[in-house]
């Protein structure tokens, strides 16, 4: 469930929520989706079937066509799976650095401080509060975690054999290479000794529990090619071809503006990646406002890729203060600059939208002395700032964008 902390921390509640962590960064970090419903499928065995028993599929399920992709109009994969954590710090933590996942982003907090929002969209106390962080999880998995805060929350953890009980699992090459690994790890339990199965649709299966220091269940797993259940369907598990790294190498470039030089196709300038994006750039240019941003300033600033010469159209935060259209490059706390500022510096112009107003602008650097006086502004607009501020030890540009010669203000 990508989200974002949006005007979702200040109260600001919209009806959909703004999936910003900056958006005064850039939008190149929007490209997430927003609130995809949790469509979980279910899994129920034949009446009368028993465990281990190879029976032959159903007539429905050999006459479906081999074209129908899935059940679900436009389904493509499934996107992540979500836990909720005691400690987020942890959680992020123990991933990274005991199993090797990449923190992609974090947000929050997420609230409503006043409203039903947090009841009416994710089902919890309406006063709850959380803080989330999304990770890729090898070649083909998201993980999104959640540390929660409610008045009535339930820190009990279900057991495997209680409804609401879970795990996940991680295919490895060495069940026991991989157990020996974990056993090093301080606060993780393996629970017993690897075995293989013997009997049944999955012989030879070989599989041993394990539990985070939080209390998470996890499984080690390998399921050789060839199972038995194959001999009684048409359906196959999915299995890995390619290493848990390989895909880094030949992950699609990370910013929009390498994506479009890459694809070679022509951008209209008012295009951008993200589909929330596009909805806010045509809203803001058809009402001058964005609803989903209450009273907190937008502009839109187009700019032209320094190496793929692409237009592309960004919506920021500003602040406007004694007549000048200030912006932060905050990129959402990120370690490195947003491509909206880098584009524009390179060029040396860009293209500002406001209400009723267009005009050329080239971007001045606002002295150091400054800086604390137009952040404390900016925050005070927009409080999510000073925790983009509060995540990076690099010196988060500030810019003043100057009307050209000429240009109307």
């Amino acid at each position: 469930m990508p989200l974002s902390t949006g005007s979702i921390s200040t109260g600001r509640i919209p009806e959909t929520p703004t999936c910003r962590a900056d958006f005064g960064m850039s939008a190149d970090f929007l490209d997430l989706p927003l609130f995809p419903p949790a469509a979980r499928s279910r899994v129920q065995a034949r009446p009368g079937a028993r465990p281990g028993t190879r029976t032959r599929p159903p007539p429905a399920d050999r006459g479906r066509s081999e074209q129908t992709l899935s059940a679900l109009p436009g389904a493509r994969a499934v996107h992540h799976i979500a836990y909720t954590v005691p400690d987020l710090e942890e959680a992020v933590r123990f991933f990274v650095d005991v199993i090797g996942a990449e923190l992609a982003y974090r947000l929050g907090p997420v609230e409503d401080r006043e409203g039903d929002w947090m009841t009416r969209k994710l089902g919890v106390h309406p006063r709850a509060s959380a803080h989330i962080a999304m990770l890729r999880l090898g070649p083909v998995t998201n993980l999104e975690l959640f540390e929660y805060t409610a008045p009535d929350q339930d820190r009990a953890r279900p057991r495997n054999s209680d409804w609401g009980g879970h795990h996940f699992a991680l295919h490895v090459d060495d069940v026991d290479k991989a157990a020996a690994h974990l056993r090093e790890v301080p606060g993780v339990t393996i629970l017993g000794e690897p075995e293989t199965i013997t009997d049944g649709p999955i012989a030879g299966d070989r599989w041993v529990y394990f539990t985070t220091p939080w209390g998470l269940h996890m499984e080690l797993i390998n399921m050789p090619e060839g199972m038995p259940f194959e001999e009684t369907t048409t359906t196959r598990l999915y299995r890995p071809e390619e290493s848990w790294d390989a895909y880094r190498a030949e992950r699609a470039p990370q910013s929009t503006e390498d994506a479009d030089e890459f694809s070679g196709a022509p951008v209209d300038e008012t295009v951008n990646s993200n589909p929330f994006n596009r909805r806010v750039i045509e809203e803001f240019r058809a009402n001058g406002r964005v609803s989903d941003f209450g009273d907190v300033p937008l502009l839109l600033l187009s700019t032209t890729g320094r190496r793929s010469g692409v237009r592309r159209t960004t919506p920021l935060v500003h602040l406007e203060h004694e007549g000048r259209h200030i912006v932060f490059a905050a990129n959402g706390g990120a370690e490195a600059h947003p491509a909206w500022y880098r584009n524009l510096m390179a060029a040396g112009t860009g293209t500002v939208e406001l209400p009723g107003r267009r005009f050329e602008a080239r971007p001045r650097p606002v002295p150091a002395a400054e800086h604390e006086e137009l952040w404390r502004l900016q925050t005070a607009q927009d409080p999510n700032f000073a925790q983009f501020r509060d995540r990076t030890g690099r010196d988060i540009p500030v810019v003043e964008l100057v009307p050209v010669d000429g240009a109307a203000r």
